[in-house]
């Protein structure tokens, strides 16, 4: 049991406590704490408010925003070329029109090499599907007892050419929504590719901008922050446009060697679906494994099959290292989230987006903690959320004597 002395002396305490905050003293300290709390309510509300109308303004232009993003990441994975005719004494507006004329002119050509190949070896695809189907399903094929069951070939055959055209092109109003689709693709590609030249130009002059606008160690911090977001997406691009084109060319090498037909049409699908994380070169490895089966028998898909394998290890732990170094840091986990989140918000274009942004928020944020950090060791360490109440100087009192 408690001494009757402690008692007593807890009592006193108990009741000096209650003397003070009847007092004017208390009364000015609970009114400063009643300010505090409206004043961070209203900050948080009014934050909240203005996070969301931005929001909603960026999915009323998110088309335009879509556009603006693409050039913007054109344009940083050009600037080391443009950066480079610029250390040798070019104009920065001379050397970001040869930059970028010269990209244009390198995919027009490689459109123009692909293309008509493509198309040659797509019709003689599509003239001998019949027969591939016919040596894959049909007497004495890999998987003719599919057919046996399902009875693939009866159901081809009795296919039409007029059903297949009404399939592909469909009537009037469809034709005229697909020309309509094309003309709004080739007007964004026009505008996605004039923007990447105007930032190629002015972007140096408008970051120059935001750091004299900046004093001290916040320009240095913003001028690091840039170099490290520059680095990351730029890096990223350019380096999967990189291995997708050793992974096209490993590919087609090796259908030339077994002789598999369409090997320039395959080739060219593996380098465009490898650009697409995770799951685009797996894709593309059961496609050309099957056309292999089809076109060579199982001899010539198991090489596939093993070949892509090799090459796929090869490149998740031998080139990617090589060519990213420590431009893309993320686990899968993040990639296939972020590549989620893109295919969600704009399709296979925000797929191939979300991966170069994903890298270039995760440094970015490695960033901003590392400056908060300075900032706190220059401090001596972490403020408190809430100081102390001001200290009493009497108004409390003179304002309870008035009232």
């Amino acid at each position: 049991m408690p001494q009757p002395e402690a008692t007593g002396a807890l009592e006193d305490r108990r009741h000096q406590q209650g003397r003070r905050l009847a007092s004017p003293s208390g009364t000015a300290e609970r009114e400063w704490g009643s300010s505090r709390i409206a004043g961070a309510t209203a900050i948080v509300t009014l934050t909240v408010l203005a996070i969301a109308g931005v929001l909603a303004f960026l999915f009323q232009i998110r088309a335009i925003a879509l556009w603006v993003l693409i050039g913007v990441i054109l344009a940083i994975a050009l600037e080391p070329g443009v950066a480079w005719l610029q250390r040798h004494h070019w104009n920065r507006v001379l050397a970001s029109l040869v930059v970028s004329i010269a990209t244009i002119a390198l995919l027009v050509g490689v459109v123009i090499a692909v293309a008509y190949p493509l198309v040659f070896q797509s019709d003689h695809f599509v003239r001998a599907l019949p027969r591939l189907l016919s040596s894959l399903f049909g007497s004495g094929g890999s998987l003719s007892f599919l057919d046996t069951r399902f009875h693939i070939l009866r159901r081809v055959s009795s296919i039409r050419s007029e059903q297949v055209a009404n399939l592909v092109l469909g009537g009037r109003a469809q034709i005229i929504g697909l020309l309509s689709r094309a003309a709004s693709s080739a007007g964004a590609v026009v505008t996605v590719l004039t923007l990447m030249v105007m930032l190629l130009i002015e972007g140096p002059r408008a970051w120059r901008a935001i750091l004299d606008s900046l004093i001290g160690k916040e320009r240095r911090w913003a001028e690091h922050i840039g170099t490290n977001f520059l680095r990351s997406t730029g890096g990223y691009v350019r380096g999967n446009v990189a291995i997708s084109v050793v992974a096209g060319t490993a590919a087609y090498i090796t259908l030339r060697i077994l002789g598999i037909p369409y090997a320039e049409t395959l080739a060219v699908f593996v380098g465009v679906f490898d650009l697409i994380p995770l799951v685009g070169a797996t894709i593309a490895a059961v496609v050309v494994c099957i056309v292999g089966l089809a076109a060579g028998g199982f001899v010539d898909c198991v090489v596939l099959a093993v070949f892509f394998i090799v090459y796929q290890q090869f490149e998740n732990n031998v080139l990617q290292n090589l060519v990213y170094g420590k431009t893309l840091a993320l686990s899968p986990l993040v990639i296939l989230i972020a590549a989620l989140i893109g295919a969600t918000l704009a399709g296979i274009v925000g797929v191939l987006l979300a991966i170069p942004l994903a890298s270039a928020g995760w440094v970015l944020a490695g960033d901003l903690i590392a400056l908060r950090r300075a900032r706190d060791e220059r401090r001596g360490g972490r403020r408190p959320l809430l100081t102390e109440p001001p200290p009493d100087d009497g108004s409390g009192a003179q304002l309870q004597a008035k009232v």
